[in-house]
């Protein structure tokens, strides 16, 4: 058992050493509920899907699944924090919670914060435990190298890996950043989930990571400046008129 503990996360740690590959996953329909879960947005018009509002977690998720050229930590959030996509910006690197103690609950079965399997949403809906976690695997329906529940892991479970990608463009098989210092190290490490082995933990921001963006609600809810401005322009008009004394 602690052999093959070690080989899998020398296999880990071999894989984000690896350069970024052609994303050979496609969408795959029936698998996961990306199909009616992730809704395409279109921001600027031009036909082109620029993002994806996820219904259940109310987050857009960026349409390119993977930013090439962006790759430590610091620079994932120098990224994200100046991003502007036809002109909504506000977007964020994904999150998660660290639940249980700071830091690592290591776990091969599941429901823990770190590992295999980790958490991902509530019964209830109410608590979102790690958006890329649910991501993965409930909107994309992929799986985790070692099977939910087996606390052994002394082989991977069958079609493990990045199977699905849904609509998104250059989603790979890496770990990606996440939002969340990593304790009790918040300032040299920073969470990642690995959307190959589906395995989350703490990396060091020095480390070669992806990134994806996300932003808060429905982005195509949120309206153009130019859209803006001309409602105001329109309300004033009908105050100006109503306000207009009678001849």
């Amino acid at each position: 058992m602690r052999v093959h503990r070690q080989f899998i996360l020398s296999t880990l740690a071999l894989a984000a050493l690896l350069p970024v590959g052609a994303a050979h996953a496609t969408g795959v329909s029936g698998q996961g509920t990306w199909e009616t879960t992730l809704l395409p947005r279109d921001i600027n018009g031009d036909g082109a899907v620029d993002a994806f509002y996820d219904t259940v977690l109310d987050v857009s998720w960026l349409a390119d699944g993977a930013v090439i050229g962006v790759t430590t930590g610091g620079e994932a959030s120098a990224w994200v924090a100046n991003l502007d996509v036809h002109g909504i910006t506000g977007w964020r690197l994904p999150t998660m919670i660290d639940t249980g103690a700071p830091g690592c609950d290591h776990s091969f079965a599941g429901g823990t914060d770190c590992g295999f399997n980790p958490q991902t949403i509530s019964q209830d809906g109410q608590t979102v435990f790690s958006e890329m976690a649910h991501l993965g695997f409930v909107s994309l329906g992929n799986k985790a190298y070692c099977l939910p529940g087996d606390s052994e892991c002394m082989a991977p479970q069958p079609d493990w890996g990045l199977t699905n990608t849904g609509g998104f463009r250059n989603l790979y098989g890496r770990a990606y950043w996440l939002g969340l210092a990593f304790e009790p190290y918040p300032v040299d490490m920073v969470w990642t989930f690995d959307t190959q082995y589906g395995y989350q933990n703490g990396f060091p921001q020095e480390w070669e990571g992806l990134s994806i963006a996300v932003h808060a609600g429905d982005v195509a809810a949120v309206p153009e400046p130019q859209t803006s401005a001309l409602l105001l322009l329109g309300v004033a008009g009908v105050l100006a008129t109503v306000r207009r004394p009678s001849v």
